[in-house]
């Protein structure tokens, strides 16, 4: 990952508890087989906003489902909206 995020990556023994103060844990999952890239795209913060939780409390199955969920509307031209995704 860029260093320009300011990523801290645990030490051998560390778990997803262990992550400093203010910082989240973000499983490399979430970038292999979920296809979370960054910057987040807008319909990915309103998806966040909308449901009031952070993006390390979002399971890999759900990070699929919104992704495919843009993947369509962009496949035929359209922004992803909440609204729709709602």
């Amino acid at each position: 990952m860029s260093e320009s995020y300011g990523a801290i990556y645990p030490q051998e023994g560390d778990t997803a508890a262990d992550a400093p103060a203010g910082m989240a844990t973000m499983f490399s999952e979430f970038f292999r087989t979920c296809n979370l890239r960054l910057p987040l795209t807008v319909f990915r913060v309103d998806l966040l906003e909308y449901y009031k939780i952070h993006i390390s409390q979002l399971c890999p199955l759900g990070m699929v489902c919104a992704r495919l969920f843009e993947y369509c509307f962009r496949s035929q031209n359209l922004e992803s909206l909440m609204e729709d995704f709602r």
